[in-house]
Order: C-alpha cells, then structure tokens, then sequence
C-alpha cells in the first residue's frame, strides 16, 4: 500500500493519502460501457481525490480506453505522423482542413478526435505509407 504527503489545495492543509486504484464503468462520447482502471489518492476520511501532481489523468485513461475501444489512432502516433511528414501544427491543420488548437488538443490529449478527424489522420498517414507525403492536392493546402 502506498502512501504519500500532498498538500491538498482545496482544504489548504497536508496529508497522508493512500493510493487507489478502482475500476469504473464510464461513459465517455458514444460509448456508455467502457471499463476504465482509474488512479485516486483516498484521505484519512475515506475521500478520493485525483492525482494531485497530475489532475487529469483519469481523464486522459478514460480517453485511451475510448480511442482504443473505437480503433483511433493515439496522440503520440499523430504527432509522430505530422513529424514525419516535416509539418507544423498549422501546417498539418490546414491541409486537413481542421484548426491548428484542434490538431493541438488532439496531440496533448486533451480531446478525441471526431470521427471525421480520424479519417482525414487514418488518410494522411496511408498517404505516407505509399508514397511518404501527402496527397499533391493536401500540399497546397498548407502552403496557402
């Protein structure tokens, strides 16, 4: 059982907390029943309370399970994808047609992508598989 001191901003006072790991049935977009190991820190009182040092893990666990569950391609392959390709952020954006704070957001993990994004991702990186750009039409795009 680990245990840890975190100042707990909330009731402005430290405590000792005790790591817990639960497992939830969530609902995140279209999918009611996804089944999503969540991390929580429980205080002397019986409290959960999320990771201190990073609040929006579960958040981020419950994104995974659903890109995982729906088959989308991850944050990291993404950006891995847009790297490859020698794009910026805008540059990437724009020849997909979608604004630069979305492709970010993405990448950070910060939302799912609609499942018109993941096409246009799913179609970008098979460009890239065959010919190791984007399609000539896709390259204007990101010039303009």
């Amino acid at each position: 059982m680990t245990q840890r001191q975190f100042y707990n901003p909330e009731l402005d006072q430290t405590g000792l907390y005790t790591e817990v790991w639960q497992t939830e049935r969530i609902q995140v977009k279209d999918i009611q029943d996804l089944v999503v190991t969540k991390h929580y820190w429980q205080d002397a009182a019986g409290e959960l309370w999320a990771d201190f040092d990073d609040p929006m893990e579960n958040v981020h666990r419950s994104f995974d399970t659903y890109r995982k569950r729906k088959g989308y391609l991850t944050p990291n392959q993404i950006r891995q994808l847009r790297e490859d390709l020698h794009l910026t952020v805008r540059q990437m954006a724009t020849a997909l047609g979608i604004a630069p704070s979305s492709l970010t957001q993405i990448e950070n993990n910060q939302r799912i992508q609609a499942p018109y994004q993941e096409k246009l991702f799913l179609a970008a990186r098979d460009a890239y598989q065959a010919t190791g750009q984007l399609p000539p039409s896709w390259q204007s795009q990101q010039l303009n």
